[in-house]
Parts: C-alpha cells; sequence; structure tokens
C-alpha cells in the first residue's frame, strides 16, 4: 500500500526508526545555547524548579516576590526540579559569575529538553506503528522531528515537560487492547499505568484534561469492561486533585481560586495563537488540517479525539498563546502522515509510481531545510551578558537592593541572582504594580533600563513612589550598555514570520538596554 522505502528497510525496524530520531536530536540539540530566543516562562518555571531543588518544596510563596501564587500545579517544577538535582545542577555546572557560567544554567535545562523531545519522537512512532503501520510511523516521527514548529520543543515549557507523560499514556492505553504482549504486562496494569501518566501531566498543566476523552474511550472501548475505565480514571482525577487540597489544607483556598480564574480572564483568544501558528508553520498546519478532515471522513475519529476537545476548551478561555498548541503537533504530524500516504497510494494506482516518494522527500526535505536555517542565529547573547552583569554588579548585603525593570529582565535574571548566587533582593515590576505602589525600602537600586520600562514611567506621571523612583533613576549612574540588534540583523533568514512571532510577538524589548545603580 502506497511508497515503499524498500522491502529490506521495512523489514529492519531499528533502521526505520533510528532516522527520525537521528533527525530529532539534529534539531532540537544543535545551537541549544544559541537558537530560540530566552522566554519569559522559561525564567518562570526555573525559579520554581530551584526552589525544588533549594528544598523549599514546590508551592511559591507571595512573600518570593512573584504575587502568581497559584497559576498551575506542582508537578512541573517537581519533575525538572527533580531531575536537574540529580545531576548536580546547578553547582556542577556553575563554576563562578562569568558569561559562560550563566549560559551554561540555561544550557543544561534546554539539554533536558531535547532529550525530551527524542523521547517524544520515539513514542510518537510507537503510537502511529500501532494505531496505523510501520510507514505511516516513519512518515509522522519525521514530520515531528524536523517540521519548523519543532523549535518550540526547545524551550523549557510546561508543555513540554508533559508531553512525554500524554504521549505515553495515549499508548499504553492503545495497548490495553489485549495484555500486551509487547510491555510483558497485565493489561489492568497498562490501564492503572496509563491513567497516573495522564493524571501527572494535568498536574503538570491543567487544559491537559481535555484529553480524558479520547484516552478514556480508547481504554473503554478496549477493554468494553467499566471496571477498567474505572481502574484508569481514578488516578486522572485524584493525581491533580493534590493542587486543590494542599491550598485548603495551608487555608489558601482563596487564593488557588483566584489564580485560576484569572488564568483564565487575560485577553489573548485562540484566533491569535491559531494564526500564530501558521505564521511559524503554514504547511504543518494547513495540509495538517487538511488530513485531519481527510480521516475524520474516513470515520477515523482517533486525531479529532486529540485535537477537538482542547481547541474547543481553548475557545471558552481568554489566554491561548501559540506554544500551547504544541500539544496537538503529534496529532497534526499523524494527519499529514496519513494525507501523504494516501496520495502516494493514489499515485502508484496511477501507475506515477516515481513521483510517489517525491511527495514524502518534498514535506521531509523542506521541514529539514528550513528548520535548520531557523536554527543558525545566535539570539541570546545579549540575553546572557546582561544576566551576567546583573549578577556581577548586585550587592551581596542581605536584602540591601532593590531591581527595577522591565518584567523581561527582573525575572530572567531573579532565579539565578536570588537562587543560585543567594543575592537576595526586591524586585519592582511595572507589569506587576503598574502603579507603582511598591515602595523602594533599600538603600540601593540597580535600574534595567529599555524601552519597555521607559514607556512605563513615562506614562506614570502622579504618586509619590514614582517620583522617588524617577528621582533615584535621574541620580543614578550608567554601568554598561548593550544593544539587542543580532535579531534585527538576521531576521531575514527566518522562515516565514517566526522572527516576528519569537521576538515581536512576545514583546522581547529590542534596541538598547541600559545598567544604572544608584550605589
Amino acid at each position: 500500500m502506497g511508497f515503499r522505502l524498500t522491502s529490506k528497510a521495512l523489514g529492519s525496524g531499528i533502521l526505520i526508526i533510528a532516522i527520525p530520531l537521528i533527525l530529532s536530536a539534529y534539531t532540537h540539540l544543535w545551537n541549544i545555547s544559541g537558537f530560540p530566543s530566552i522566554h519569559i516562562d522559561e525564567s518562570h518555571y526555573l525559579r520554581r524548579a530551584m526552589l525544588v531543588i533549594n528544598g523549599l518544596g514546590p508551592q511559591e510563596s507571595a512573600s518570593s516576590g512573584y504575587p502568581r501564587t497559584y497559576d498551575h500545579p506542582y508537578f512541573g517544577q517537581l519533575f525538572l526540579g527533580g531531575i536537574l538535582k540529580l545531576i548536580g545542577y546547578p553547582r556542577a555546572y556553575f563554576t563562578g559569575i562569568s558569561l559562560s557560567s550563566i549560559e551554561m544554567l540555561y544550557i543544561v535545562p534546554r539539554l533536558f529538553m531535547g532529550v525530551l523531545a527524542i523521547l517524544d519522537t520515539f513514542i510518537l512512532y510507537k503510537i502511529a506503528e500501532t494505531r496505523y503501520n510501520r510507514r505511516i510511523a516513519f512518515i509522522a516521527a519525521t514530520l515531528f522531528a524536523v517540521m519548523p514548529f519543532m523549535w518550540v520543543l526547545r524551550r523549557v515549557y510546561l508543555e513540554n515537560l508533559l508531553m512525554p507523560l500524554l504521549l505515553t499514556s495515549i499508548l499504553l492505553a492503545i495497548y490495553s487492547k489485549t495484555s500486551s504482549p509487547k510491555l510483558h504486562v497485565n493489561k489492568n496494569i497498562v490501564i492503572l499505568l496509563s491513567g497516573i501518566l495522564l493524571g501527572l501531566a494535568i498536574y503538570t498543566k491543567i487544559p491537559t484534561f481535555t484529553f480524558i476523552p479520547l484516552i478514556g474511550s480508547i481504554v473503554y472501548f478496549n477493554s468494553r469492561n467499566k471496571r477498567a475505565l474505572i481502574t484508569w480514571m481514578l488516578p486522572v482525577l485524584l493525581i491533580p486533585l493534590i493542587w486543590p487540597f494542599y491550598s485548603i489544607v495551608i487555608g489558601q483556598e482563596d487564593l488557588w481560586v483566584h489564580w485560576v480564574f484569572w488564568q483564565t480572564e487575560r485577553d489573548k483568544p485562540l484566533l491569535g495563537a491559531l494564526y500564530s501558528f501558521f505564521q511559524v508553520d503554514p504547511l504543518i498546519f494547513v495540509c495538517g488540517i487538511a488530513g485531519l478532515v481527510f480521516v475524520t471522513l474516513k470515520k477515523d475519529y482517533f486525531l479529532l479525539g486529540w485535537v477537538g476537545p482542547f481547541l474547543i476548551f481553548s475557545y471558552t478561555i481568554g489566554w491561548v498563546q501559540y506554544f500551547h498548541l504544541i500539544l496537538i503537533f503529534p496529532a497534526l504530524c499523524i494527519a499529514l502522515a496519513l494525507l501523504i500516504e494516501s496520495a502516494n497510494c493514489i499515485l502508484i494506482k496511477k501507475k506515477l509510481r516515481l513521483v510517489a516518494p517525491l511527495v514524502t522527500i518534498f514535506f521531509l526535505g523542506f521541514g529539514l531545510l528550513t528548520s535548520t536555517i531557523l536554527m543558525i542565529p545566535n539570539v541570546t547573547s545579549v540575553y546572557y551578558q546582561v544576566y551576567a552583569y546583573i549578577a556581577t554588579n548586585l550587592p551581596t548585603g542581605k536584602n540591601d537592593v532593590t531591581l527595577i525593570g522591565s518584567h523581561w529582565w527582573d525575572w530572567n535574571s531573579y532565579w539565578i541572582t536570588q537562587l543560585v548566587l543567594k543575592k537576595e533582593h526586591a524586585v519592582i515590576d511595572p507589569l506587576f504594580d503598574p502603579d507603582f505602589r511598591t515602595p523602594v525600602k533599600t538603600n540601593n537600586v540597580f535600574f534595567v533600563d529599555d524601552n519597555n520600562f521607559n514607556q512605563a514611567i513615562s506614562h506614570r506621571i502622579r504618586g509619590a513612589n514614582v517620583e522617588h523612583i524617577r528621582n533615584l533613576y535621574e541620580n543614578s549612574k550608567i554601568l554598561s550598555v548593550f544593544t539587542d540588534n543580532v535579531t534585527s540583523r538576521n531576521s531575514t533568514m527566518y522562515p516565514f514570520n517566526i522572527y516576528n512571532i519569537m521576538i515581536q510577538g512576545e514583546n522581547r524589548p529590542l534596541g538598547k538596554i541600559t545598567l544604572r545603580s544608584n550605589y
């Protein structure tokens, strides 16, 4: 049926699966220090992982300076922090305050994300192979490894931490049709493990609950047994309940309710995220949706169950970013693989056997080429320079300095200075405190001055704290000036509009960054 690699190649499962894994290693491990740019959310997740590493627990306290204490459950920081602690992070990789050490603090977690992405590629291959066949698995896994949207998997996002849990839960649910001789374990154990993994995925990020209909229906129709479904459902429901239960135990259920609803009330609708997905990877977006429609018309509802509930839920809430859609990326890759295979079958029937392989080669070659071009520039060098300079110049006195600047610099450097270097300091962030109601209580003040910060203080012309901060700013001295123009020079190298999405769409402060202090 359709395009065949060769009979020998198809007979060698190791060779077939090795190709997408090697490509995945290339696209997710090459130039991890220079691409992509550092997103603000990465620093939030690394900060919470450092709390776990330092033995401070998974729940962030409002006294730490970051006000949004209950925005996500705990397994993300427990998972990331646990793995990093096992490999000696950060002490084994941080040899002192230097540019290379600051860079290494980001390289190690991103290396771990690359390993997870390679694991995702393998699990996706097994899902497609078990559900369909080896050819579909090969094409789908290779698309997942090389298409431009893969770059999102290189960042430290909760979606990327939970992806192997989710994919493995789906795979085990599919295996539950039999006693699973491949795993050499009882079917009920497979079902229970599937439920535990999905429960942990939801315990990482709540929107993953939208996969309950897909995986639950697979378990039920494979077993035709309500008891099996209950066995699967118990950990799915009980594990995520640890999060609200903990808030009740410590008497913070009001904070939990407040911040959970806050997550759904921000203004970034699904349509914008879908448009950004299209700009980043129009081929997988358009052809993947076409493949999804195609298999649905053929009454294969597996992929529709994967994508549909997640998109419906995302439509109902007010905050969806393009990287949240990484959870449906594997489904679009499988859908496109099915479409490619069907097109190959049609070409072969029309005696165009030589043309059929070109369809597959075009998609895979296009993805590999654009992803390679995408990963060439270094877009992080200024970030590391600024973080290293802040770390070097903050005083060591306990709580004797306040860092004032835009959200991007305050929190991207905070986890390094506060939790790695133990240089305790306060933070005033115009994003969290637009009216500057927080007074400066320290003798020393360190400013990170960029366009975003300038706009914040120029638009606030009243208030005692604002005037005080302005006076401190005007009487501070310039320590150093950095210019972030690397991305501007290399923006033409980016395929499609990835530059606009990754830099401008994320409100990354470009141009001049001035570091100042009053000491």
